[in-house]
């Protein structure tokens, strides 16, 4: 969401960078943020009461995917990124929207019911659905690598040289998020071209923000055409011909650079230009519109963002950003230097900054005092000690140190949300803990703030239900889990208030308002899961549900082969689990029938992605639905290359550590081969195996042999066997080879299953 109105401001203070979307413009990379186009697809009208039909649903999504596809023609790389598990800074907010989703719903209903209106059958849609962890979230991941694979066997237009990368809800991390990890990595990469056009499509203000900050020169963002009704902005609703590109505009992301280099440049030029000889300096500041435009990402952060919230009288609507835009222009001669340095900020400058911009503090309270009928805010000498009495509970003048405490947090948040930007997640533990900001003019004696993170590691997806559903959403967990959300003995019941107040804090929209629910205590909550056995409490499918999974890549025969296009993503995304091992690699995938096998490696000995249905590999003819990378139970890391799809069963795995290594043969010849992590596919070796392309394998380090164990693939495939490599770790279990024609026993005990491997 990131910065309310943000997108209007823009367009009105620079017109230009907004520019027809022209069918004969091309595009290298293209990335898809799919969160709001599954909103749209799903319940583009909040205020309606529509059924649960999962299949029309994905219909939709998937056409209005393919039609965005046809309209932008990217040339090499279609990126598509679905919101996994998002860092605890922002699982708060997303708390506050999905309990306050709970109850528009429930007073939508009743209108509907008292309207007299027809109501579907069935349970109503719950957006709450479109979280990562639950059933349809998982559906959807299933059937996008289905529908993913089935265009590139199938349709000319996926076949003309685009490779894909889909990364789904298993896979940790917002969607924008996860593709500027991925950016970051191919810019660091040898194959980064400054001549490389990006396109990205999502309608989220802060992808404007990120997309400024990758500094690429091309680089476009893809919106649909805003809409309002009642003052009220609507998005289109997703439909039209696949073609037809009227409905949508860019915002030309490079133009914007160069129009914030012209919006400050004057203000040095002109303290240069006015001087007296000598007196404007030697000429040692060197004016960068790199800098410029990091500056520039920095103030807008501090008026909208997802994480911390916005300093009181900093709104946008309320001029905001223009106040900046002065006091910055003022500073920036005077410091011949920046407030930012990449994911740094500059504690004194920082603090000159906001001493400028609280100039105009007091008459936004005073302003906001007599609109609300509240005198102590209009009176100069009490708004201060007013808005923290009645905000956070505290007296300015007495608590002196909950008042250091919370500018501390606050400025670590500022830190946080510049590296998020900037480098990706520096924690996935830490979290702004109040609903309201210090006041601007506060923010004094920054320098003796000590800012320090512990990258933490993200929420296994279950789990992070438990910590952004409301009661009313209980429904999309696993039993154990619903009964601590709803049960009047659940040691965690304070969490899910059946009733909140919710605080409109001087916003003129119902949507910004602050919704005052209590904060999760996740150290009770994770002792509270830790009560539940989830061998015997949750079913297969459930346990599948919970567990991190991986990037897919599929990559079109028509494009040359090349790691290049494709480096390792780096891990700022996930942090594995302390005491496991982390494994690599990305699985490959089989469309149609059977099961969908292939695949890297695991942490701590769980490889691979098991699916609902089914934990490990199928026989190769439509008998399983579940999934199987190499090793499913063997342990380890793995790495996979080879594709598998429907009829056409050959490639080879590469397993580490203890994960298993298949080589199967088949029938036919797929166009494709997933990405592995090594420049070539590897040789399949070692004694693992699932047979006829089938799905996880036995042990043994791929390619040279290996030792035992794993879950056998089924079919008509080799065995797992004992095969000689002595640097096998000893804590990997080593089961008992795979059956020539059957599923093969899981490892020993010490290779239990883990969630398999982050990309990198």
């Amino acid at each position: 969401m990131g910065i309310p109105k943000f997108f209007r401001w823009l367009s009105d203070r620079y017109p230009l960078i907004n520019q027809r979307l022209d069918e004969t413009q091309t595009f290298d990379h293209f990335y898809l943020d799919m969160n709001g186009i599954i909103h749209q697809c799903t319940h583009p009208n909040d205020d309606e009461v529509v059924a649960m039909d999962e299949e029309l649903m994905f219909s939709r999504i998937f056409h209005y995917t393919d039609r965005l596809f046809r309209i932008v023609k990217p040339s090499k790389l279609l990126f598509l990124a679905v919101d996994g598990v998002a860092p605890r800074a922002k699982m708060n907010q997303q708390r506050s929207r999905r309990f306050r989703s709970a109850k528009d719903a429930e007073r939508n209903l009743s209108e509907a019911i008292a309207r007299g209106d027809d109501i579907p059958e069935g349970r109503p849609f719950d957006s709450n659905c479109i979280t990562p962890g639950t059933a349809f979230m998982a559906d959807l991941s299933d059937r996008f690598r289905e529908w993913i694979a089935l265009k590139m066997e199938t349709d000319p237009a996926w076949q003309a040289g685009c490779s894909v990368v889909f990364s789904g809800s298993e896979v940790p991390g917002e969607g924008e998020h996860k593709i500027m990890d991925y950016i970051r990595s191919w810019q660091a990469s040898e194959a980064a071209s400054p001549a490389t056009r990006h396109c990205m499509y999502g309608l989220d203000a802060d992808l404007i923000m990120l997309g400024l900050v990758t500094h690429a020169p091309h680089f476009t963002l893809l919106r649909e055409k805003m809409k309002f009704r009642n003052g009220k902005r609507r998005t289109p609703v997703m439909k039209g011909d696949d073609s037809d590109a009227d409905e949508f505009q860019l915002l030309e992301i490079a133009l914007l650079r160069d129009m914030l280099y012209l919006e400050f440049k004057g203000c040095v030029e002109e303290v240069r230009r006015t001087a007296p000889d000598g007196s404007a300096g030697d000429g040692a500041f060197q004016y960068q519109v790199r800098r410029v435009v990091d500056d520039f990402v920095f103030m807008c952060m501090l008026v909208g963002n997802d994480f911390v919230p916005n300093l009181p009288h900093l709104d946008i609507a309320e001029g905001a950003l223009s106040v900046m835009f002065r006091s910055y222009k003022a500073l920036l001669p005077r410091w011949r230097g920046y407030l930012t340095e990449s994911h740094r900020l500059h504690p004194g400058r920082l603090e000159q900054f906001l001493s400028f911009v609280s100039q105009s503090e007091s008459q936004y309270f005073r302003a906001r005092g007599l609109e609300e009928g509240v005198p102590a805010y209009v009176e100069e000498a009490t708004y201060r000690s007013h808005y923290y009495r009645e905000k956070l509970d505290m007296d300015p003048e007495v608590d002196i140190e909950a008042l250091t405490a919370l500018k501390t947090h606050y400025l670590e948040g500022l830190h946080w949300v510049l590296q998020y930007y900037h480098q990706g997640c520096s924690s996935w533990n830490w979290f702004y803990p109040a609903f309201y900001a210090p006041l601007a003019t506060d923010m004094t004696g920054l320098r003796s703030l000590k800012v320090r993170f512990r990258k933490g590691r993200p929420f296994p997806p279950v789990t992070q239900l438990l910590a952004v559903l409301p009661p009313e959403s209980s429904h999309f967990l696993p039993p154990p889990f619903q009964a601590l959300m709803v049960e009047a003995t659940s040691p965690v019941i304070d969490f899910y208030p059946p009733d909140f107040e919710v605080d409109p804090n001087g916003k003129r929209n119902a949507w910004e308002a602050v919704v005052l629910i209590p904060f999760i205590d996740a150290d009770r909550l994770l002792e509270s899961v830790s009560a539940i056995d989830f061998a015997t409490q949750l079913t297969p499918a459930e346990r599948a549900r919970n567990r991190t999974g991986r990037q897919w890549v599929y990559k079109a025969s028509a494009y040359p082969s090349s790691d290049e296009e494709f480096p390792a993503i780096r891990p700022s995304n996930v942090s594995p689990p302390s005491g496991r091992r982390r494994g690599s690699g990305r699985g490959g995938y089989r469309s149609g029938g059977g099961s969908r096998g292939g695949g890297g490696g695991g942490v701590g000995g769980g490889g691979g992605y098991r699916s609902r249905d089914a934990v490990g590999g199928a026989d190769g003819n439509g008998a399983s639905r579940g999934y199987s990378s190499a090793g499913a139970d063997g342990g380890g890391s793995g790495r996979s290359s080879g594709y598998s799809s429907a009829g056409a069963r050959r490639g080879a795995v590469r397993g580490r550590g203890g994960g298993a290594a298949a080589a199967s043969d088949g029938a036919g010849e797929s166009r494709f081969a997933s990405v592995a992590a090594g420049r070539q596919p590897l040789d399949g070796g070692g004694a693992g195996g699932g047979g006829g392309g089938g799905g996880g394998g036995g042990g043994g380090r791929g390619g040279r042999g290996g030792r035992g164990g794993g879950r056998g693939g089924a079919g008509r495939g080799r065995g797992g066997g004992a095969a000689s490599d002595s640097r096998v770790p000893r804590n990997v279990g080593r089961g008992p080879p795979g059956a020539a024609n059957g599923p093969g026993a899981p490892g020993g005990a010490d290779a239990g299953a883990g969630p398999p491997a982050a990309a990198e």
